[in-house]
């Protein structure tokens, strides 16, 4: 990539959007685990994994898996990580759980949105957010539920495939 005085950077532009995805991936999923509240040993990754947030710091492809392409033409990956707590909330902490999850990412300066409303007969709420990578993340709450995000970046071939040792989140 070449800038407008001329200087090149070592870094192509498909290595910079990988870079800004990888780093909106790990803040979406701590900041989002860290505005809940809870303890992060209270939450595990899907599959019953506990979560720690120091395993987002290096390398994440342990969080990649194929979403496109073929063998022939190389395959797509994205990152997901859907990541559960296990405190339930009450008909009186639901809402306001869900409030702080929303003004934490709008102080990220995400724009939030309400993705699914509860019913009578089970009420909570997902709201969802995009960071500016495209990393779309979700959290759902509701009475007698526990905390659920769901992160998951765009499908691309810039990003790594995971190495052959990892495995899916």
């Amino acid at each position: 990539m070449q800038f407008e005085d001329g200087a090149v950077s070592s870094v192509s532009e498909s290595g910079s959007k990988v870079d800004a995805v990888q780093d909106d991936f790990r803040t979406a999923v701590q900041e989002t685990v860290k505005a809940t509240g809870v303890a992060p040993h209270y939450f595990k990754f899907q599959g019953g994994r506990p979560y720690d947030a120091s395993e987002l710091d290096n390398k994440i492809d342990i969080f990649s898996a194929i979403c496109g392409g073929n063998a022939k033409d190389g395959f797509e990956y994205k990152y997901s990580a859907p990541v559960e707590g296990n405190k339930k909330y009450s008909a009186d902490e639901w809402e306001a759980q869900s409030e702080k999850i929303r003004a934490q990412w709008e102080s990220l300066g995400w724009e939030v949105k309400n993705v699914a409303p509860g019913t009578k007969d089970a009420p909570g709420i997902t709201i969802g957010a995009s960071t500016p990578a495209g990393v779309t993340v979700l959290y759902s709450v509701g009475e007698g539920k526990v905390d659920y995000i769901d992160i998951s970046s765009p499908c691309s071939g810039e990003i790594p495939a995971p190495s052959s040792s990892a495995s899916a989140s």
